[in-house]
C-alpha cells in the first residue's frame, strides 16, 4: 500500500489537476455597500447544459482503491458542509498509468475546477461523519462520461 499525506490546497499546487476558485485579483465587477461581485472567476465548457448535483460523502478510511474521471467534462466542487480531502491524479485520456496522485484538504467554503480528465474520487470527510459538496458538470456526464478504474496499489491518505 502506498501512502499520501493530505496538502494544503494551494492554486500553484492544485495546478495540474485544475484550479482553485477564489476571489479574483483586480477590479471587482459590482462593488457597494450590499455586494462584492468578481465576474467569471473561471469559465467551464461544460456543454449546452450543465447539472448541479449534491454529494454527501460519508466518513469512511482513507484508502483510495479506485478513480474516476470525466474525459469530455471539466467538474467543479464545492465544500458545502464540513471540510473534506480530495485525492486526484493528473488528467489523462487513454488508458496508461495514472500519475501524480496527491490528496488535497477541501475546506468548507473551498471549490476547485477540475481539468477535464483529471482522476478523483468522493471526498474523505476530515473531522464529521460526512460533508456535503455541491458537484457542477455537464448535464450528459454521468451517462456517458464517466469512467472508473481501479488502482493497482491502494492507497492511504494521511493527515486527515
Amino acid at each position: 500500500m502506498r501512502t499520501i499525506k493530505a496538502s494544503k490546497l494551494t492554486p500553484a499546487g492544485f495546478r495540474p489537476y485544475g484550479y482553485v476558485v477564489s476571489t479574483a485579483k483586480g477590479k471587482a465587477f459590482l462593488d457597494n455597500n450590499e455586494v462584492t461581485c468578481w465576474s467569471k472567476v473561471s469559465l467551464l465548457k461544460v456543454g449546452k447544459t450543465a447539472s448541479t448535483t449534491l454529494l454527501f460523502c460519508h466518513k469512511r478510511q482513507p484508502i483510495v482503491r479506485k478513480l474516476e474521471r470525466h474525459v469530455r467534462s471539466p467538474e467543479v466542487l464545492v465544500g458545502l458542509d464540513g471540510d473534506s480531502v480530495i485525492c486526484v491524479a493528473k488528467p489523462s485520456s487513454g488508458r496508461g498509468a495514472i500519475r501524480g496522485i496527491r490528496a488535497f484538504y477541501l475546506r468548507q467554503g473551498d471549490a476547485i475546477a477540475m481539468h477535464a480528465g483529471t482522476w478523483h474520487y468522493a471526498p474523505f470527510p476530515v473531522k464529521a461523519k460526512q460533508s456535503k459538496l455541491l458537484v457542477l458538470f455537464a448535464s450528459t456526464t454521468e451517462a456517458s462520461d464517466l469512467k472508473f478504474r481501479d488502482l493497482p496499489q491502494e492507497v492511504r491518505i494521511t493527515g486527515l
